[in-house]
């Protein structure tokens, strides 16, 4: 949860250091080509997909009293899928607001949850989610690299393009087979159904 914010803090501030925008734009778009080569989206719906996200990230940060480091943000589709927690619900209100507010943003799909997690959860999360993506990356129908894993308090939340419903439910099961995972969120869509 905290190293895909820290990822995209990181670029963030790369991008604001270079001087032209063709740069930016060359930087950004390998990384985009990197990452969407297993990936179901175009590389231009890619492209627009991490743009989004960091875009949010950028805001969530620079926002007064908004502890956005328990805060995940994943972009499939122009669809804003929001994980992790916040220490009170007028935060998540007003995270979901500045999601909104970000150009390109088609829908926010709200999952955040109102405390804080515990030292031993955040373990435990990071941990399910380690075990959950070497089973994707040794598996042969579903790619780990395709999907992403957001793990909060136990519950997996997949996300990602897919091809097939065989590789859905394979991810799924593949997920629930791992131990102290306590549900499976399916927020995955099949390539044909955009």
């Amino acid at each position: 949860m905290l190293s895909n914010l820290y990822v995209r803090t990181l670029l963030l501030l790369m991008f604001a250091s270079l001087q032209t925008a063709c740069v930016s734009a060359v930087v950004l778009g390998g990384a985009t080509a990197t990452t969407a080569a297993l990936d179901e989206r175009s590389v231009g719906r890619h492209y627009d997909d991490v743009s989004i996200a960091t875009k949010i990230d950028a805001r969530l940060i620079a926002e007064k009293d908004m502890p956005s480091r328990w805060v995940s943000t994943e972009v499939i589709e122009g669809v804003v899928i929001l994980t992790g927690y916040l220490p009170t619900q007028s935060q998540i209100d007003r995270a979901e607001f500045i999601c909104r507010s970000v150009e390109g943003v088609l829908n926010v799909d709200n999952r955040l949850e109102v405390g804080s997690p515990s030292a031993g959860s955040l373990f435990s999360d990071s941990w399910i989610t380690t075990q959950v993506k070497t089973k994707f990356l040794n598996d042969k129908l579903v790619s780990g690299i395709s999907l992403h894993i957001e793990t909060v308090n136990g519950k997996v939340y997949l996300q990602g393009v897919l091809a097939t419903d065989e590789q859905r439910y394979h991810a799924m099961e593949l997920a629930k087979s791992v131990k102290g995972v306590t549900a499976v969120v399916d927020l995955m869509r099949l390539r044909s159904a955009r």
